[in-house]
């Protein structure tokens, strides 16, 4: 039986291109940035509703080009709506989306056309014999030299997951990437991971 092909997406999105917005702030109001990196259910973390949400850009990113993806350095899936609409009807789990606005470096509102999508949950996939990795007591992965994924524990994955025990650590299918590349979607990053 063929698996289904996955790539590791990068949030830092195109670090080539200095035109696309990029930030390492996280957001303010309703959420914690903890929150939307763990794989929890926020309506069970938030269960009165999340409060508006905010990200800022700073000066010393001067990129205020409005891609498909927000590169950041905290791990967050910050997408377009029109992205994050194909990422939804494409996954076949649970996954939440969280409005956020967008502000540019002057404190304006840049952008309400964004938001976080949190795959709920995490797929074990790992093939803990061909990795290289150090793990905390609960099993966490704390660094690690080569992480190698298991073709078996692959089968049946959605087409978007957050790794198990590395949570901040996203798996896009092939066909999932493929789709908003073919829609023109733009600073995506999926690089290819050792499946054995």
């Amino acid at each position: 039986m063929k698996i289904m092909k996955y790539y590791s997406f990068s949030c830092l999105g195109d670090k080539s291109n200095n035109d696309y917005c990029f930030t390492i702030d996280t957001p303010e109001g309703g959420i914690d940035s903890y929150d939307l990196i763990a794989g929890f259910r926020l309506s069970d973390e938030y269960p009165d509703g999340i409060e508006d949400v905010i990200l800022r850009l700073e000066d010393k990113f001067p990129g205020l080009e409005l891609a498909s993806f927000i590169g950041n350095a905290n791990d967050m899936l910050a997408f377009n709506k029109e992205a994050a609409n194909i990422i939804i009807s494409i996954n076949q789990a649970e996954t939440e989306i969280i409005p956020f606005t967008l502000f540019n470096p002057k404190g304006r509102v840049h952008s309400t056309d964004y938001v976080f999508v949190n795959p709920v949950g995490d797929w074990d996939c790992v093939n803990w014999k061909e990795s290289s990795c150090e793990r905390e007591d609960n099993g966490d992965i704390y660094s690690y030299e080569k992480l190698v994924f298991s073709k078996e524990k692959l089968q049946g994955a959605p087409h978007l997951f957050r790794v198990r025990f590395e949570t901040n650590l996203y798996l896009f299918s092939e066909f999932l990437a493929n789709a908003l590349i073919e829609k023109g979607h733009t600073n995506l990053i999926f690089e290819d991971i050792e499946v054995i």
